[in-house]
């Protein structure tokens, strides 16, 4: 059983989907840095960046850890959390999700600005270059090409089912 959703949040995405998830699980939502110690099991959120599921290792030395959510821009797509998984050594026995977040180029700190300015040109041209998009695709060019952007969805429906089935 799932007993509170502790998230690290840079713009706003991860908290919204934490805010989400108490809401559904009636439990609370709490960023990483306020210490609470939930009698039982935690999902956390945290956000992606180059590969990594920033905070997810003080998460995991501080809380009983049950799921992990990356979001990030691009979100999901094939293979999302096995390859989240791989990059930041989370053990099979927790569950890994990866939801696309929104991005917000003005909420950056001016090195990740610097670094996202070239990062968008290289994501809107390997876009461009595709003969349709889905949803979650058109999303991210949006958000490539203009510096800001919601996810496709803000939906946490497969997060939550997991957690109920859990039981």
């Amino acid at each position: 059983m799932v007993n509170a959703v502790i998230y690290s949040s840079l713009t706003g995405s991860c908290e919204r989907y934490a805010n989400l998830l108490s809401a559904a699980l009636h439990v609370p939502a709490k960023p990483l840095g306020d210490y609470v110690r939930p009698d039982g099991r935690v999902v956390y959120i945290g956000w992606a960046f180059a590969g990594k599921i920033v905070g997810y290792k003080k998460a995991a030395a501080k809380y009983d850890v049950a799921a992990v959510v990356q979001v990030g821009m691009a979100g999901g797509g094939d293979n999302g959390a096995e390859t989240a998984r791989a990059q930041n050594s989370i053990p099979a026995c927790i569950k890994v999700f990866s939801l696309q977040g929104g991005f917000y180029m003005d909420r950056l700190p001016l090195l990740l600005r610097l670094i996202m300015k070239l990062k968008n040109k290289e994501i809107a041209a390997g876009l461009k270059k595709k003969a349709s998009l889905d949803p979650r695709e058109r999303a991210l060019l949006t958000m490539a090409t203009t510096g800001r952007g919601d996810p496709a969805a803000w939906d946490v429906s497969e997060i939550i089912d997991w957690c109920k089935a859990g039981e």
